[in-house]
């Protein structure tokens, strides 16, 4: 919107159209996250799991026994994994809670020292260092996301379990009785620590990391000092057996008086496609909230001087452009100067239909020449009636617009040099030659910048499809997510610290 030349109605007015999503009944934007998408989640989620359990601690484990030498104090200490294999994983919805991870067939190996005293004199001792394989090894873990007060989504570990099947153990610098104290004694703790761990390592990884993730969804998006786009959500999301559909506010706002629209988002088709990642219905009321937010702020008026023309523009502003158009305009004064001021009367409507997207725009030109002493004079008030189509597309995640034609209509509002006469051919000429021009150009100039689409940090929109509909475009899509820096497999510091982009 800070572009502004030539005739500020219409570069403005695209400028709307192509940089657009309450708590209302419908959302503004629906974002949906199909079995595909989610296996794509599985396949991210498990990597990162893995690479967690790797670096993971394990507490020492002691305890004591009856031995062949004695009652023994024993202890398995600087435990530490050395591979971790998942071999089968599914990542799905779980209906009524949210999402839940399945993990079966795992396998790890792990290293450690071991260490017995007998408790009574003599106080024999001994020690060296073990290894561990530990097969057939399950989790579930289901995660309960939902919104906060203030719309940002949330996500929490709900429930965890895992079981181990077999743990072989190799005693380096033992006795065959050390045999005997892990069957007896150590096998059943080292399959509860190992599970506790399990389950602690995948919860950390949710309510920290993932959670820290998600907190950089964008529920405020700056988009210039006029407005803000809302992304924030209206309710939890939604789970059923084959997607989750998150539900987003999507609404222009003032960042300095945010106010509720006078109007409802469509209601939006169930449609349940799954060739794609991810879904996005993006509505006419995104569009028509954004025209709501410019014409309240004014971004929609600009007083046009020649000055502000290209200078190979053809059609120069003064009285000698309108000497046929508007003869009396040039009779009462030949050769002058002249400035517009363009404003628009109503905020813009959006339409989108199968075709495209349909801009309507109504607004004024007031004309005024300026004198030899350089003061200026009212001359008449036309009005404007501004249409346009649109192409909608995504590159880089972000949402634009092409524009091919722009079509101009006016009217005579009122005169104050008596009556006149217009030639309308000849000035719609005019007027279509700076659409095809010069309009179109500048437009799509800003089209080419668009608007954000509401994505974590890290997630990248590929091979995406634009499909527009009754009041909506669906864009489908598939992604990939690339962290920027290595945050995800850090330990988040303990508290009630949150990261929240707004």
């Amino acid at each position: 919107m800070a572009n502004k030349s030539i005739i500020p109605i219409l570069t403005a007015f695209l400028a709307l159209l192509l940089i657009s999503t309450q708590a209302t009944t419908n959302p503004g934007v629906r974002l949906r996250i199909t079995d595909k998408g989610l296996q794509y989640v599985d396949s991210i989620a498990v990597q990162l799991l893995d690479e967690k359990i790797k670096t993971a601690s394990i507490p020492d484990i002691t305890g004591d026994a009856d031995t062949p030498v004695g009652h023994v104090s024993y202890s398995l200490s600087s435990i530490h994994f050395n591979s971790f294999s998942i071999p089968s994983s599914a990542f799905k919805t779980d209906p009524g809670v949210g999402l839940q991870l399945q993990i079966s067939g795992a396998s790890t190996s792990l290293s450690g020292n071991w260490h017995y005293r007998e408790d009574h004199w003599p106080h024999i001792s001994g020690g060296g260092s073990f290894d561990l394989d530990v097969s057939s090894l399950t989790l579930s873990i289901s995660m309960k996301l939902g919104a906060d007060s203030t719309g940002h989504p949330t996500i929490a570990a709900a429930s965890c379990s895992s079981s181990i099947g077999d743990v072989n153990i190799h005693f380096h610098g033992g006795a065959s009785w050390l045999y005997n104290l892990f069957d007896s004694y150590i096998d059943k703790k080292i399959k509860e620590t190992l599970q506790d761990k399990l389950c602690e390592e995948t919860s950390d990884l949710i309510n920290n990391n993932a959670e820290k993730e998600l907190s950089t969804f964008p529920v405020k998006k700056q988009i210039n000092k006029y407005a803000v786009i809302n992304y924030s959500l209206v309710s939890n999301p939604n789970f059923t057996d084959s997607y989750a559909d998150v539900f987003i506010k999507g609404e222009f706002q003032s960042p300095t008086a945010p106010k509720e629209a006078p109007f409802s988002p469509a209601s939006l088709p169930p449609e349940s496609e799954s060739v794609k990642m991810v879904y996005v219905w993006v509505t006419d009321y995104l569009l028509n909230t954004a025209g709501l937010v410019f014409q309240d702020a004014g971004v929609l008026n600009e007083t046009v001087t020649p000055s502000r023309l290209p200078p190979n523009f053809s059609y120069p502003l003064n009285t000698n452009t309108f000497k046929l158009i508007i003869p009396k305009l040039y009779q009462m004064y030949p050769n002058r100067p002249m400035k517009l001021v363009a404003y628009s009367t109503q905020r813009p409507k959006v339409s989108t239909t199968s075709a495209g997207v349909d801009l309507s725009i109504t607004g004024q030109v007031e004309s005024y020449v300026q004198l030899e002493n350089g003061s200026f004079v009212y001359t008449f008030t036309m009005g404007l009636n501004i249409s346009a189509l649109a192409k909608v597309a995504v590159r880089e995640n972000n949402i634009t617009g092409h524009v091919d034609t722009v079509k101009v209509g006016v009217s005579l509002i009122k005169s104050a040099i008596g009556d006149i006469t217009i030639d309308m051919k000849l000035l719609q000429f005019v007027l279509d030659a700076f659409a095809d021009k010069i309009i179109v150009k500048q437009l799509n100039e800003i089209g080419d910048i668009g608007f954000p689409l509401p994505v974590v940090n890290g997630i990248q929109v590929i091979n995406a499809q634009v499909m527009p509909g009754q009041n909506f475009n669906l864009i489908a899509t598939d992604v990939k997510y690339s962290p920027t820096t290595n945050a995800a497999l850090e330990k988040t510091p303990q508290g009630n610290n949150k990261i929240v982009i707004v």
